[in-house]
């Protein structure tokens, strides 16, 4: 059986991932309390309990934790079973957050004195479930079929993995994304912006990688940036981390940036990594020209 724990702040859109996973194939379980969880895995561990499904994804929030204590031992309860599972955790601005709640006028569960503060107050509690997350994902600027698409993507499980990596391109122009754990500037190399027939190409196209791959500035940045990623890669690993979000961004993100980006997730090794996970922020949010 694969399980794909589905947790976060609520308003990050956690329902929305849940209904992804199911229509790939999950049976889903949502606002399970985790003692409950956690009662049916020592069932299957002593075979009083036969559950017959291939694929079980369980929407968790901050209300069916008791404690962190209660949370590390339902993953104990799962590797006990030798379970193959991943921890998506979804988060959002607290502006972002603050916006979705204001359009539903529903009632945050954390009911504090008011909205901004129940926000703040559990995202500090929800921290020590967050850094043993598989995935984190900030939704922060992503439609409802945006998030929809990136979870089926991240719908497969691999037991084998040593570390999921999401490698992305953003715009400067438009903000550094948030939840970023090692941003690299390609601002500084020649941009095909300026050339004319490139202008309305992205990194994506080879006539604008090769172009700006062709320079000597380009090839010791990219070597240099691709030299640490793998002496950091072992260090995260031995630390237990589980996911690490790489931010290349470029003037608008949409040449160099995606270029680099590309060229990362064609260069790291996956077998010794994990899952690569690539995405192009300014491509999601339609700004390329």
């Amino acid at each position: 059986m694969k399980v794909m724990i589905v947790t976060g702040l609520s308003g990050a859109g956690k329902t929305i991932a849940l209904h992804a996973l199911e229509d790939k194939g999950y049976f889903t379980m949502d606002n399970t309390l985790c003692r409950i969880a956690i009662f049916l895995l020592q069932n299957i561990e002593k075979g009083e309990t036969e559950l017959n499904i291939d694929k079980l994804a369980l929407g968790i929030d901050n209300r069916a934790i008791s404690s962190d204590k209660e949370f590390a031992l339902l993953l104990q309860c799962l590797e006990s079973i030798a379970v193959d599972y991943e921890i998506l955790f979804l988060t959002a601005s607290n502006k972002t957050i603050l916006n979705r709640y204001s359009l539903t006028r529903r009632r945050h569960p954390f009911g504090a004195s008011t909205l901004l503060k129940s926000i703040k107050e559990e995202r500090k509690a929800m921290t020590n479930v967050r850094e043993k997350s598989t995935f984190i994902l900030d939704t922060s600027e992503m439609s409802a079929k945006d998030l929809a698409s990136m979870i089926g993507e991240m719908g497969s499980i691999n037991k084998k993995q040593q570390i999921s990596i999401h490698i992305r391109s953003f715009g400067f122009k438009y903000g550094v994304p948030m939840d970023t754990d090692l941003v690299f500037d390609a601002r500084m190399l020649p941009n095909p912006f300026y050339i004319e027939e490139l202008r309305e190409k992205t990194g994506k196209d080879k006539e604008v990688s090769d172009y700006v791959m062709k320079f000597k500035e380009s090839k010791e940045l990219y070597s240099k940036i691709l030299d640490m990623i793998k002496f950091l890669l072992p260090l995260y690993i031995k630390d237990s981390k589980h996911h690490l979000t790489i931010g290349i961004g470029c003037s608008g993100g949409q040449h160099r940036s995606v270029t680099f980006v590309n060229k990362l997730s064609e260069d790291l090794d996956y077998n010794k990594v994990g899952k690569i996970y690539v995405s192009h922020r300014e491509e999601e949010n339609n700004h390329w020209k």
